[in-house]
């Protein structure tokens, strides 16, 4: 009888291993994973992005479906959908300006699952918006990571970057540094350590977008 129970418990144990070993042999091909203790490195959350559109599959292999919330979970029981209840991927219509542009004109948000803010959009489009993981935003801006004119126009429509929430000033900053790619220019040069800002001379304007004596007009021409 003895005999019986140590050799189910053995087996019981085989199982386990067995099952461990399914899944973090399987990971760790593609995504860094702690055999020992059966998890995703501590700030897996924050960077596991990169790894699921590289190889969605790896993913798949323990946690589920990334399509189907019925049948998410897999063999690690973690559901991609507890933390992206709406799905892993951008929702359908992404690609038109009403719902890719206007989210990435809010303001960046310290959730990482939030597709808002042109940093969001920069984790996989890549740092300048040329392509990473993602394909690149100029693949259809083909001049900027932003639409061309009217960008720079006066209406409150999903065009106009006056209507960008300024959070995203570090971004605009990587292009337009002292009014780089730009026919508008600071008037002065703002002392050396200025943070970045809309409105303080380190990008296109100085003191004010409407007044003329806040910004220097290029000509078209100008570099």
């Amino acid at each position: 009888m003895r005999n019986v129970k140590w050799m189910a418990g053995s087996c019981f144990a085989m199982a386990l291993a067995l099952l461990a070993w399914g899944c973090a042999g399987k990971a760790q091909k593609a995504v860094p994973f702690e055999e020992i203790k059966g998890q995703h490195p501590a700030n897996w959350i924050q960077v596991h992005y990169a790894s699921y559109i590289a190889t969605p599959e790896q993913c798949q292999t323990c946690h589920g479906s990334t399509t189907d919330s019925a049948l998410a979970g897999g063999i690690s029981k973690v559901s991609c959908f507890t933390c992206h209840t709406g799905g892993v991927n951008h929702p359908a219509g992404w690609a038109a300006p009403a719902q890719h542009g206007l989210a990435a004109k809010q303001a960046p948000s310290a959730n990482p699952i939030a597709m808002v803010g042109f940093s969001h959009c920069a984790k996989c489009h890549g740092a300048t918006y040329a392509g990473g993981v993602a394909n690149s935003c100029k693949a259809c801006h083909t001049k900027a990571p932003h639409p061309d004119k009217p960008w720079t126009g006066t209406t409150a429509t999903l065009t106009n970057h006056i209507f960008t929430d300024q959070a995203n000033v570090p971004e605009c900053f990587k292009c337009h540094a002292a009014g780089a790619n730009s026919t508008v220019h600071p008037l002065t040069t703002p002392p050396a350590g200025t943070a970045p800002g809309c409105l303080n001379d380190t990008m296109c304007h100085s003191t004010t977008i409407s007044s003329p004596a806040g910004i220097r007009i290029l000509p078209t021409t100008a570099p």
